[in-house]
């Protein structure tokens, strides 16, 4: 008899349905969501709430309201802005927040029971925010015996804390990317403070690379793999006020990624 994802997930103890399982707030999208043009639809995501601000929503009849996780609180910070601003973005955040704060064994069956349906592929913990929550240590914890289990996943994520940067060590299909390097800074900017911080990483002998997505927008997570592998990530910042192309660092940077 054919195993349906009704069936794994029962044994998860979740009931599911056409997509959707049944929480303590009631029906709800199954939790990890399909990538975008930038990751690649196979890439799945999983995202709690940015900034340190109060948030409420409404669903099935029932009020729900979290703060944000994010202490790092950094100006400028993408994952306020953009697209994560749409209303059913929102709202999924906040949802996953409230569930984490209160129902993490729930976030964990259903995380368990769909990366089963799923079979394989790529999970990229947080496409917002950071590690810290209300409950810390019981969350990262959760998200190490997730990848423990799923050796047929790559499990990646960036972290600006310290105390997570080693989290993942010792396990081949997980990794975290230092979102915040020592002596150089975070880990994006204009395309001079890339070059810079590139050439002093490598001369310190780390392994070091510079994300093709900041020139190639063909370029997708899913065909590329190296924040599953490397430490030290840098990124061509991406925002209306800069457009890397008219910098005259640009061609430079071309070079340099086109020869790693």
């Amino acid at each position: 008899m054919k195993i349906t994802k009704k069936d794994i997930y029962a044994k998860y103890g979740i009931e599911y349905k056409d997509g959707k399982v049944l929480s303590p707030v009631g029906w709800i999208p199954e939790l990890l969501k399909e990538g975008n043009e930038k990751t690649g639809k196979q890439v799945y995501t999983f995202s709690l709430l940015p900034g340190t601000g109060n948030y409420m929503t409404e669903c099935n009849g029932h009020t729900i309201a979290a703060k944000g996780t994010c202490v790092c609180n950094c100006s400028g910070c993408y994952a306020m802005t953009g697209r994560y601003n749409c209303g059913n973005v929102i709202k999924s955040m906040i949802v996953n927040t409230w569930l984490v704060n209160n129902y993490i064994w729930f976030v964990k069956a259903c995380i368990m029971a769909q990366l089963e349906c799923i079979g394989r592929g790529e999970i990229r913990i947080h496409a917002a925010v950071d590690f810290n929550t209300q409950n810390p240590g019981e969350y990262s914890n959760m998200w190490l015996d997730i990848a423990r289990k799923n050796n047929s996943f790559r499990f990646w994520t960036y972290t600006k804390i310290k105390q997570y940067e080693t989290l993942f060590d010792g396990l081949k299909n997980a990794n975290i990317v230092k979102s915040v390097i020592p002596g150089i800074g975070v880990n994006f900017g204009h395309c001079e403070y890339i070059i810079n911080a590139y050439y002093t990483l490598r001369d310190l002998g780390k392994k070091v690379y510079i994300c093709r997505c900041g020139i190639d927008k063909n370029q997708h997570c899913e065909r590329c793999g190296i924040c599953a592998t490397y430490d030290y990530v840098l990124f061509v910042e991406h925002s209306t006020e800069y457009k890397a192309e008219k910098d005259p660092y640009y061609q430079k940077l071309v070079e340099i990624v086109n020869n790693q």
